[in-house]
């Protein structure tokens, strides 16, 4: 009987998982086609004041400075371009359906729902669409990175062995976090995140704890200036430290951002 009210649930998520193309490709259209707009604008503006910058640059024997840095914004906007279009397409939703083939997946639970809720807000994420993500591929996946979770679109994938499974409630606001960024900017903060995963070989979470949230307070530092993986771990630790009963002075301007939506 559990075997056969597993294949039941199994089928029914695939379902799930196939109707939320359809679904999100138009509930997502316009906010997803002004994304999209407001990038090629920035990539005509870009054009036109090409040439000018150039002659400026040559003129004041800035080239060196000048090309390193219209490279880099040029690779910036091409991550945003390429990133916009995948989403305007229903890539995620695509792309979720294809990796909760190979595994279970199952909603947020109501005592989840009001975890996340404390800390980014009541109405902070589409709760019917996340998913918990376990087992089946993901234990393989799991073996190669070392249990560590990670968030892909609307999916928080965990591990069922470790320190990062399901029952690690920090964790999960972490991953929820990253949720929360998709559904605000879109796919792009996943290659932010991974870029700077690579950048800093991992180094990337340390925002200097409490000390270096007041000492980013008084000199203007706002949460959406830090990298996407120090705003999760600041979410993370806001929650751990507010279910210790710990004081989060420091951390509650940038909480307030964060249910602001400034990210």
């Amino acid at each position: 009987m559990k075997v056969i009210t597993a294949v039941f649930n199994w089928l029914a998520e695939r379902l799930r998982d196939l109707s939320m193309w359809p679904i999100n490709l138009v509930r997502d259209f316009p906010v997803r086609v002004m994304r999209l707009a407001r990038t090629v604008w920035g990539g005509i503006g870009g054009i036109i004041t090409f040439l000018p910058s150039l002659v400026r640059a040559a003129a004041g024997g800035n080239l060196g400075d000048w090309f390193p840095g219209r490279v880099g914004r040029f690779f910036n906007w091409f991550h945003l371009f390429l990133t916009q279009i995948f989403d305007l397409c229903g890539g995620p939703e695509l792309g979720e359906f294809v990796l909760h083939f190979f595994a279970r997946t199952t909603p947020l639970t109501s005592a989840e729902i009001a975890m996340i809720s404390g800390v980014l807000g009541e109405d902070a994420l589409r709760f019917g669409d996340v998913r918990v993500v376990e087992g089946g591929l993901f234990d393989w996946i799991f073996k190669m990175n070392g249990n560590l979770a990670f968030a892909t679109w609307h999916s928080i994938n965990l591990p069922r062995t470790g320190g990062h499974t399901r029952k690690n409630l920090p964790i999960v606001v972490h991953e929820l976090t990253h949720v929360f960024q998709y559904e605000n900017v879109g796919s792009r903060y996943l290659g932010e995140a991974i870029y700077m995963l690579i950048k800093t070989k991992r180094d990337c979470y340390n925002y200097g704890g409490g000390t270096g949230l007041q000492d980013a307070c008084a000199v203007g530092k706002c949460y959406c200036d830090f990298n996407r993986e120090q705003q999760a771990k600041i979410t993370q630790d806001f929650y751990d430290l507010t279910t210790q009963g710990k004081d989060v002075t420091a951390y509650e301007p940038f909480i307030t951002q964060v249910r602001a939506r400034e990210i």
